[in-house]
């Protein structure tokens, strides 16, 4: 597990894995609202496929939190074109899909958020959870770079506050309509936020 020093300051702080794909506006905003509820980030600038793949299969290096920013399509992670000397045999027209995730991640004890559209739904979530993660958060419709921001700091200040991750989840999943699209997997069901602001199994 991914240990920095930082994790065994007086002030302990919570260690963060952030995997920036394609454009990394979003992966730096996300990075420095982090940084400023004095989380300790380590930001991978994910190049081509085979860098991402590797961030995914870290076993006893895996971090505590990982953090996937990325377009998304329908449950997969959108990588685009490159020039014929990268290895892109990992996709699909420009995309890796679930199958290729569920075959290389190995992320024991990981919490994995997903930020990209689409990346909750429920192939991308069963592929996420045969890497051994402790749990896979992701929102399984397109949602906004505002809700994203807003889900993650609500999520992280209630972590840091004390909170369990069921709660840390449920309290962010119910800030509003849009916020209520992210589930939560667990190696025991998939859950999502209700309209009465409470955790309900959708199945399990």
């Amino acid at each position: 597990m991914w240990n920095p020093v930082d994790t065994r300051f007086y002030a302990k702080k919570l260690p963060v894995a952030i995997a920036a794909i394609g454009d990394g506006a979003e992966a730096n905003y996300i990075r420095t609202l982090l940084e400023q509820l004095d989380v300790v980030t380590l930001l991978h600038a994910i190049g081509t496929p085979d860098d991402f793949l590797q961030v995914i299969s870290q076993n006893e290096s895996a971090p505590p939190y990982l953090i996937i920013s990325a377009h998304g399509d329908k449950g997969g992670l959108i990588f685009g074109e490159y020039i014929e000397e990268i290895d892109v045999s990992s996709l699909q027209d420009g995309v890796m899909r679930p199958p290729v995730i569920a075959e290389a991640i190995r992320l024991p004890g990981t919490v994995v958020i997903n930020t990209a559209c689409s990346a909750g739904v429920k192939e991308a979530g069963e592929a996420f959870m045969k890497g051994e993660i402790q749990a896979y958060i992701a929102a399984d419709e397109d949602v906004t770079g505002e809700t994203t921001a807003l889900f993650l700091m609500h999520f992280f200040y209630r972590m840091l506050k004390g909170s369990s991750l069921e709660e840390a989840w449920e309290h962010a999943a119910s800030y509003d309509e849009e916020s209520r699209l992210y589930r939560l997997y667990l190696r025991d069901g998939i859950y999502k936020v209700g309209d009465d602001g409470k955790k309900q199994i959708i199945e399990g």
